[in-house]
């Protein structure tokens, strides 16, 4: 069911040669996380931002270890081209590496949304702009033919859990440093305050 969608996507949409260049630009965004390892990075880089920062790294390490290391590996989900040749020709055609790792879940999508959620948790509305770009990586996932819709919803769903849970964890860890600098001092490491 899922390779007939698919297989609709590309009789639609294939033919405007465009927009299969401006949702190559768009799934690039995600390509090893890109989006989001930059956003952490900048927010880390201001000092005003820099929890926020810590937070999304967090979720990356989170979506790293879920969705790269455990899930693609225990799924095993072959890609869309093992069941309809011509996705891996339509690829090549508009300069898109093939992955080749497995399909589920997408790992530009759990990115993506891990980053986005994080940073939308930390300043509420003023994240929205990074759900949207995480949207749209998502959907170009699908658009490419590169993942199943089950993947990118997998790794919308996963990303956004690892958002989430970073944001908690962030917090837990920034609120006992917070009481640890007001009790007197840091720990140097050996118990000692310094």
């Amino acid at each position: 069911m899922e390779i007939e969608f698919l297989k609709k996507v590309d009789a639609v949409f294939h033919g405007q040669r465009w927009l299969n260049y401006i949702m190559s630009a768009v799934t690039w965004l995600g390509e090893f996380g890109a989006a989001a390892i930059v956003l952490a990075v900048v927010l880390l880089i201001i000092k005003k931002t820099r929890r926020a920062g810590i937070t999304v790294a967090i979720a990356l390490v989170l979506d790293v270890l879920i969705v790269n290391v455990i899930l693609k590996n225990a799924v095993n989900r072959p890609r869309p081209w093992t069941e309809w040749a011509p996705f891996i020709d339509f690829y090549k055609s508009v300069g898109m590496r093939v992955p080749t790792d497995t399909s589920f879940p997408s790992g530009h999508a759990a990115a993506c949304f891990a980053g986005a959620v994080a940073v939308t948790m930390c300043y509420k509305l003023k994240g929205l702009p990074a759900i949207a770009v995480a949207v749209l990586v998502a959907l170009s996932r699908i658009y490419l033919c590169v993942h199943y819709p089950t993947d990118v919803l997998g790794g919308v769903l996963i990303g956004s859990a690892c958002g989430v849970g970073a944001y908690f964890i962030a917090k837990a860890v920034f609120r006992a440093w917070d009481s640890k600098k007001a009790a007197g001092g840091t720990d140097g490491g050996d118990g000692e305050k310094e």
